[in-house]
Formats: C-alpha cells, structure tokens, sequence
C-alpha cells in the first residue's frame, strides 16, 4: 500500500473500479440517474426463512393477530424516554386481542410490566416471524435491512424512524403505500401511535400494497445472490472494465462545473444589461433636450 504524494489519490480509485455493488432495490426505492457499473443486490442479507421453534410457535398461536416490535439494535429501546415508552404500552394495552412481539433489551424493566398481551425478548427470529401469515404487522425503527424483510414477505409496517437512513427509508414507505410513519417527536402526543395501528389494520390498501411489493420482488429476473455471484465472477475474468468507465471523471474543476458556459452566459448578460442602461439613459437625455428646445 503506498502512501505519500505518490499514493494514489482515494477519488481515482472509486472512479477507475470496474463495478460497484449497492445495497439497495430499485423497486424499493427513488427514481435517480445510475450508471451502467452500479449493481443493485439489495436483500442480499434476507435469509431463507427457517421453521420457528415450539416457543415462538406457541406464541402466535395466542391470539389470532400478532404486531412485531422492533427498534433495531444500535439504539438500546430500554434508554427510550418514559414518555415514550408509556405511549407504546397503553397502545398495547389498548388492543388485548392482539399479541404484541416487543425485541427489548431489559426484560425486568417495570415500565413495561404487566402487560399481559406483550411478549418481551432480548432477541427475536426477525426474518422467520416477518415469513409467518400469523404476524399481522411491523413496528420498527426503518432500518435498511427491516425494511427490506418486511417487503420480501408482505407486511404492512408504522415506521417510526430514529436517525440516518432511516428517514429516507420512512418516506419509501410511504411513497409505495407499504404503511404509515410517524415521527419519533409525535409519540408524545396522546393517541397518535395507536391511530396509525388501527389505521394500517383497518384499512386493506397497505396489505394490498405489501402484497403486491412481496411479489414484485420474488417476480425479479435475477435474485441478489445471482448479480452479486455474476458481478464478481465478470470482475475477476476482465478485470478493468474501460466499458463502463465515464467520460465525466476526466472533466476539470471548470468544466465539470459548468463554469465556463456560466462565464460566458453572465458576461452576455452584464453585458446586455449595460447597453440597456446607456441606451435608455440616452434616451431619456434626448427626451428632455427636445422637451426643452420646444418649450424655448
């Protein structure tokens, strides 16, 4: 590895790479400009489901609806503000005959006590329960990869973004229909949390939209793994791909920028706006000269 001025500088090597992997799917995601050399193998990390175990078996079977809760893993949902947290039960609470699947770090927490349809668990099969017709619905922070397990198995989700990536992913979500989003801030006011669950279980056109995301994405032409498998082997047998390689990268501060054509575009502009002023001001002087010469 070099280093010093003779190293290769970092922006040279991002623009000379053959290929670049991404994870993200175009189905799930913005309309942006792309390049030919950019691979999308989004749910590339969602497993094939396997069978639940007797426990988590017994606990769908509780009650014929069930709701996974989770926050992710970088923000510790025991740290979560009280008020916050009381929201959250009292919407449990408020729904007895559904099973709720909180992935909570401190299960002696008194906070979250004594809720007798809360199912509290350090860890959960995420990607098996997200596969069972038993779950009927997700809460969760909006991570990439929940929201990509979520859309491969069909569940309508309330995203409740925290920081990051997850906005962008929140506003996915509501582009495509998928559920509902509600800001973290807003948890403090009163119902609204439990509004948006009885919204999304009420209302069939996000299980329609799920539906439909689930098999639009098992309907693909290449699965992740294939492209990611593809991709690599193509790279190791042509190596510098000068195919794929832009134009654009060459281009100067000035060009690259535009600044030339903006330059020009400005001194004709100034330029114009000059003559404009000289002209009307002569103008205006021959206006009053012969305004003068009459009244004389």
């Amino acid at each position: 590895m070099k280093l010093g001025p003779s190293a290769t500088p970092i922006w040279d090597t991002v623009s000379n790479m053959s290929w670049m992997l991404v994870n993200s799917e175009p189905l799930l995601d913005f309309d942006r400009p792309t390049l030919h050399k950019i691979v999308h193998v989004g749910g590339l990390g969602v497993h094939e489901p396997r069978p639940l175990s007797e426990e988590w078996d017994r606990v769908l079977s509780l009650r014929t609806r069930n709701i996974l809760v989770s926050f992710g893993s970088v923000a510790p949902t025991r740290t979560m503000p009280a008020d916050i947290k009381r929201t959250i039960v009292d919407t449990i609470k408020s729904h007895p005959d559904i099973t709720f699947i909180w992935k909570y770090e401190q299960l002696d927490d008194p906070a979250v006590a004594d809720v007798k349809n809360l199912i509290l668990s350090k860890w959960t099969p995420q990607t098996d329960l997200l596969a069972d017709d038993r779950l009927t619905l997700f809460i969760t922070h909006g991570g990439g990869g929940s929201m990509m397990e979520s859309a491969t198995f069909g569940k309508p989700l309330i995203v409740i973004p925290l920081f990051g990536d997850q906005i962008r992913n929140a506003k996915l979500i509501e582009k495509f229909g998928l559920g509902v989003v509600v800001e973290k801030s807003h948890l403090r006011q009163g119902t609204l949390l439990n509004d948006s669950l009885v919204l999304v279980l009420h209302n069939p056109r996000y299980r329609s939209a799920a539906a439909r995301m689930k098999s639009l994405l098992s309907q693909r032409q290449f699965t992740p793994q294939q492209k990611l498998v593809k991709t690599v082997e193509m790279a190791a047998q042509f190596g510098d791909m000068p195919e794929f390689k832009v134009v654009g990268r060459n281009l100067g501060f000035v060009v690259y920028y535009n600044l030339d054509i903006i330059l020009i575009l400005t001194a004709i502009f100034v330029t114009t706006a000059i003559l404009l002023i000289y002209f009307s001001r002569l103008a205006v002087q021959h206006c009053r000269r012969i305004a003068k010469i009459k009244t004389e």
